[in-house]
């Protein structure tokens, strides 16, 4: 009998929320052949037809005349209500009509909201109702709900109160308009926890959680509003339990727990289940059940049987704009999907919980949800299909199933443990052949201990495939963090096709690619980095986030500084609400500023830097190795924005505090002393710029060997410096010769960092005063494609350079040589540089 009058209140509250020319067919679709339910139906949706069109007979005396006034048809702006003035309509809720109003006694100037209860619900339970929540808000004092200002009743008895106006928004529309990240809407999401939290202590359930009744203002604080159908947690009295019975239609079925929508007991679950719902909404931007052009029947089915799909699955596609589904994996689906079992039992016990678990989560601690939750939703399922299928036969079924998982997950973790263990033991080999005993006394080195890894790993790579590619990866990861990007290229090429014969899974090759493109950037092959970029992002639909980032470092390197900025902008903006602890948080705000200092805006590259550093020192210490290196990017900046004595200081105190971390010797202080060169150098204090190039060339060539990029870098910033003083010319010469043959030797006479080298030792040459020979340097046969090649301010400078020797040398007559150039000249090498001119329109 009980489940019949749920039923008809459910149908009875469902057709009142459709257009009345859409009742007849619901009621219908509904009713079937129940000839008795359908007549009940109508005589209640007739008698509220009445009710809606007639002024209702209260049990207070004298209050027809607020009645009259609350009549839908009629509008209460601009009405005198004691000191407040009533102004515009701010809704309706499940018993009242809320109001804007002002005080308006000419002492206090205040925004406030009024309540009145709505006229078509008087009756003698309503009242009482609306006399509870007025008790309820006047014993609830907290930030994050809306305050109980006064309460008084009209002369004619019509009761009302006054509580706090928020001027906001839902907590939804407010989130999705403020473009909030994943930490910062759990942030928010947890203001609205403290608020029912403490609504829970003082023995109060709300009932009514939506977004509708949580707003957020402009200061971005959360308000809790309508306590209209809350419940009282203490024992309730026999009038009391009539006024917090579910009888009365006022919770929204979309955010109701199964309980409310079955008729059962009230607790805390139930504003738990409300929260996971929010939080689902939050985190996935879509709720967890479609409800659209559902019947009320369909809906109750749903919400009370199926378990919800995880957030991370719903989210493909309609995840706010700054979150990835794969955030959502694990720890947050296993805490919203707690949220939302259908047993209150099995949900959080309270909100405090709940707001402990996201604690764990944003702390970057394991949260206790999750575990259980694949029996918990097989239970479910036995128990929704017990009368078709049959309990044991099911049981059965899904016990095999997990058997065979089960036993295919030891599989894994038995290959996983032995392949860990190997690799255990080819490391443990290479720090044995780096001992420094072995080694003649020699101080053990990172150099020494990544080769003698490598030539062991070498042994593994016809037979063991997936453990080369798994210890390449590691190794080559070490190399790039010391510097050593072209050993991490070239090992990397041959894990890459390791992992191609292992063939373990997709994801696992598109991070080797990825990783190797970062070493193929790292040592100026851009070209070949682009094109493993390429084939990584072929391999899924969905690009990693380390792949934008390095594809935004690409587009930058190679002077498409505008596209890479956007890219790598969203990539930190994906990356928002990570620990400073994360490398990958880190060099994605680092890249984004190197971006922004190769397109010339050097401030705001500074403006980026200062706030990473900002997000740093909030939960690292001060020597941490991450916080070094954005200090590392901000004295390049500095130098080219003006600041050059504070780019020097900061170079000076960046040299101090590496050495005496990390030592002299060490790949760290090279690249420190590298920095202070170049900010002695913009100074023109040019003698102490030579002694800390010397120093750093003499780490890299001792770390890496002469003709490693960073070497080269050195020994070409070093010649560059001493070509500035007469005295060392000759020295300048040699390093320029040293630099150029390494150069071309490793890269090839074509490469764009060989261009580039032989540009700066052909005008040394020029200002020496020796054109004949700059000019032979700078245009040799089929220089052309490696000229073509560079970046177009290279080109320019390069080809501008030519010409003035082009002129110089009488390859051309002199008043013509700005207008026109002839392709046959005195030499086949000034025939060469004429064509190229001509080629390049110059």
């Amino acid at each position: 009998m009980n489940r019949n009058r749920q039923r008809l209140q459910q149908l009875f509250a469902a057709a009142l929320e459709l257009p009345e020319g859409m009742r007849p067919e619901f009621l219908r679709a509904e009713c079937g052949d129940d000839r008795t339910l359908l007549e009940r139906l109508m005589k209640l949706l007739n008698v509220d037809a009445r009710l809606r069109n007639m002024t209702a007979r209260t049990p207070v005396a004298g209050i027809d005349t607020l009645v009259a006034q609350l009549a839908p048809s009629a509008s209460l702006e601009g009405s005198q209500v004691g000191p407040y003035r009533l102004r515009e309509s701010l809704g309706h809720g499940g018993m009242g009509n809320v109001y804007r109003a002002e005080r308006d006694d000419g002492t206090i100037v205040q925004q406030v909201a009024i309540k009145f209860v709505r006229r078509e619900l008087l009756d003698t339970n309503t009242l009482r109702r609306f006399q509870l929540e007025r008790q309820t808000l006047a014993t609830l004092d907290h930030a994050n709900i809306a305050r109980l200002i006064d309460a008084a009743e009209l002369a004619d008895g019509m009761p009302y109160f006054v509580m706090d106006y928020v001027a906001g928004s839902p907590i939804t529309e407010y989130c999705k308009r403020a473009q909030l990240g994943l930490r910062a809407r759990l942030l928010l999401f947890r203001d609205v926890c403290a608020a029912v939290s403490y609504a829970h202590r003082n023995l109060i359930v709300h009932r009514d959680l939506k977004p509708g009744n949580i707003l957020v203002n402009h200061q971005g604080v959360v308000k809790l509003l309508d306590f209209g159908i809350a419940k009282s947690l203490e024992v309730p009295t026999t009038a009391m339990a009539e006024l917090t019975a579910t009888a009365q239609r006022f919770f929204s079925p979309r955010y109701a727990a199964p309980e409310q929508l079955l008729g059962g007991p009230i607790g805390v679950g139930c504003d738990v289940y409300a929260l996971g719902l929010l939080l689902y909404e939050l985190l996935a931007g879509i709720g967890p059940f479609e409800l659209e052009g559902l019947s009320a029947g369909q809906i109750e089915r749903l919400i009370t049987t199926v378990p919800p799909a995880a957030p991370s699955s719903r989210a493909r596609g309609k995840a706010p704009q700054l979150i990835n589904p794969r955030q959502l994996r694990g720890d947050l689906d296993g805490v919203v999907l707690r949220c939302l079992r259908k047993a209150a039992s099995e949900r959080y016990a309270s909100v405090e919980q709940l707001e402990d678990e996201l604690a764990r989560y944003l702390d970057g601690r394991p949260v206790q949800a999750g575990s259980g939750h694949s029996l918990y939703r097989i239970r479910k399922f036995v128990g929704r299909h017990r009368l078709s299928a049959g309990v044991v036969s099911v049981t059965a079924v899904m016990l095999a199933l997990a058997m065979v998982t089960l036993l295919r997950q030891n599989a894994a973790l038995k290959h996983e443990r032995d392949l860990s263990q190997q690799s255990l033991g080819i490391l443990k080999d290479a720090f044995a052949a780096a001992d420094p005993i072995r080694a003649s006394g020699a101080e053990i080195s990172a150099r020494q201990i990544l080769d003698a890894a490598r030539a062991r790993v070498d042994l593994v790579f016809d037979k063991r495939p997936e453990l080369y590619a798994a210890l390449a990866e590691t190794i080559a990861d070490v190399d790039l963090s010391v510097g050593r990007s072209s050993e991490a290229a070239e090992l990397l090429e041959r894990a890459v096709q390791a992992e191609q014969r292992a063939g373990r899974s997709p994801r696992i090759l598109q991070r080797l690619l990825i990783l190797h493109a970062r070493a193929l950037s790292g040592s100026d092959q851009l070209e070949q980095a682009q094109q493993r970029l390429n084939q990584a992002r072929a391999l899924s639909d969905d690009a990693p986030i380390e792949w934008d980032i390095a594809q935004g470092g690409i587009l930058a390197f190679t002077g498409n500084t505008a596209e890479a900025i956007v890219m790598l902008e969203q990539s930190v903006h994906r990356l928002d609400g990570q620990p400073p602890s994360l490398e990958l948080a880190n060099s994605a705000r680092l890249m984004l500023a190197e971006a922004y200092r190769l397109a010339r805006d050097d401030a705001k590259a500074l403006q980026v830097l200062d706030a990473t550093l900002l997000w740093q020192r909030a939960e690292l210490p001060a020597s941490h190795p991450q916080i070094t290196r954005a200090r590392m990017r901000r004295v390049a900046p500095l130098r080219e924005s003006g600041k050059r004595e504070e780019s020097l200081s900061e170079a000076l105190a960046l040299v101090d505090e590496i050495e005496r971390a990390y030592g002299a010797d060490t790949p760290e202080s090279a690249f420190a002393r590298t920095a202070l060169g170049r900010s002695l150098d913009a100074l023109g204090r040019n003698q102490e710029a030579v002694i800390a190039y010397r120093k750093a060339l003499q780490v890299w060539q001792r770390s890496l060997g002469q003709d490693h990029p960073n070497a080269l870098r050195a020994a070409f910033n070093l010649a560059y410096t001493l070509q500035l003083d007469a005295k060392t010319a000759v020295e300048a010469e040699q390093r320029y010769r040293q630099v150029l043959q390494l150069a071309a030797s490793r890269h090839g006479p074509q490469a764009e960092i060989v261009v580039y080298y032989r540009l700066y030792l052909g005008r040394f040459l020029q200002q020496l005063g020796r054109p004949q020979e700059a000019f032979e340097l700078l245009a040799p046969p089929g220089g052309w494609s490696g000229l073509q090649a560079s970046s177009p301010e290279n080109r320019n400078d390069y080809l501008n350079t030519l010409k003035a020797l082009y002129v110089e040398l009488e390859c051309a007559p002199k008043p013509d040589a700005t207008k026109s150039l002839p392709l046959l000249a005195s030499t086949p090498r000034c025939a060469r540089v004429a064509e190229w001119l001509r080629l390049a329109q110059v």
